[in-house]
């Protein structure tokens, strides 16, 4: 993916900032670019990343960007994701949707620390940068409705960490039976240390965008958007279907589901002490997730979903459910 947004060098971004100047960000390119003139809004903003965009590509053999686009419009969105799905029954049409979700895309973990520190294989769009984008292109003002913003797992924990839960550790975690991905993987530095995960880190890394858009769209709702349930609370096993004969079960996953619930802890806590709505899609996807008799995840080259099918992700039957709970929730509220 190439553009001057593109992850790969940090800089700063020009400043997306209330009035008072809240925000200065971690970016790319360092040209500083005017802060975007005021504008109508968009009835629907979506900042998210994969689990927002749900392209149709496995990493390995579908790419998840368009080769012929450029910069956050390369990035590819199932058409059964849940925005799609959210939009139809908000009855928003899509030239007044803005979808600046992305695969790999972080609250604010790119691919070099605060210190300069490289992380070889790390990259996407920040919160910031979706945020700027989708300001640019006039997504926020009076007529802004919802604003949603579904981040965290491709974040490192704590920040600044060079250790994140990359497509390439969930793999690894999962294949290895040998040493499993419990509590030992984090003492042993395979897998992040989901006990710093808290509602106040949490809060603390998302809050410039927040009250950007606070001051820029008065009268949208903000509403933090959870994960499914991909196992129980305290569970311990991680299954993984390949080709849809190859039912794999990593018995020693507890940290895995670990950081998966105690991010969702975080966010439920960061919406509280940010003033924002939280979206707890675990009810309506609970007893589904990946080793149910009835998941509602894709898997890998799984022939009976779509073989291109981003795995661990929702399946279209899941982002159906997460669809229809955000939107009762937005229209009971």
């Amino acid at each position: 993916m190439t553009s001057s947004w593109t992850t790969g060098r940090a800089v700063l971004l020009p400043r997306l900032a209330v009035a008072m100047g809240v925000l200065a960000a971690a970016a790319s390119a360092g040209t500083a670019e005017a802060e975007p003139a005021p504008a109508p809004g968009r009835p629907l903003v979506v900042l998210g990343d994969s689990y927002s965009a749900n392209p149709s590509c496995d990493v390995v053999l579908t790419r998840c960007e368009n080769p012929d686009s450029t910069g956050l419009r390369a990035c590819l969105h199932g058409p059964s994701s849940w925005p799609v799905q959210l939009s139809a029954l908000m009855g928003v049409e899509a030239a007044d949707v803005v979808n600046n979700s992305c695969s790999s895309a972080s609250i604010d973990t790119g691919p070099v620390t605060s210190t300069g520190e490289q992380v070889p294989g790390r990259g996407g769009y920040t919160l910031a940068q979706l945020a700027l984008d989708a300001a640019q292109n006039g997504a926020f003002g009076p007529r802004t409705r919802v604003v949603t913003i579904q981040l965290g797992f491709n974040d490192s924990w704590p920040k600044d960490a060079t250790l994140s839960a990359d497509v390439n550790k969930v793999f690894t975690c999962v294949i290895d039976l040998v040493h499993g991905c419990d509590d030992a993987a984090v003492a042993e530095g395979r897998w992040p240390d989901y006990t710093a995960i808290t509602g106040t880190a949490y809060a603390d890394r998302v809050r410039k965008v927040v009250d950007y858009v606070k001051y820029y769209a008065p009268n949208a709702k903000i509403e933090l958007i959870g994960y499914p349930e991909i196992a129980p609370e305290g569970a311990t096993e991680w299954c993984a279907d390949i080709l849809g004969v190859v039912h794999w079960v990593q018995p020693r996953a507890g940290a895995m589901v670990a950081y998966w619930n105690r991010l969702q802890t975080a966010q439920r806590e960061a919406a509280g002490i940010l003033g924002i709505d939280f979206i707890d899609l675990k009810p309506a996807t609970a007893g589904h997730g990946l080793c149910a008799a009835d998941p509602w995840f894709s898997n890998f080259l799984d022939p009976r979903q779509s073989p291109s099918a981003l795995p661990f992700h929702p399946s279209p039957r899941g982002d159906t459910a997460v669809a229809a709970t955000i939107h009762g929730h937005i229209a009971s509220h």
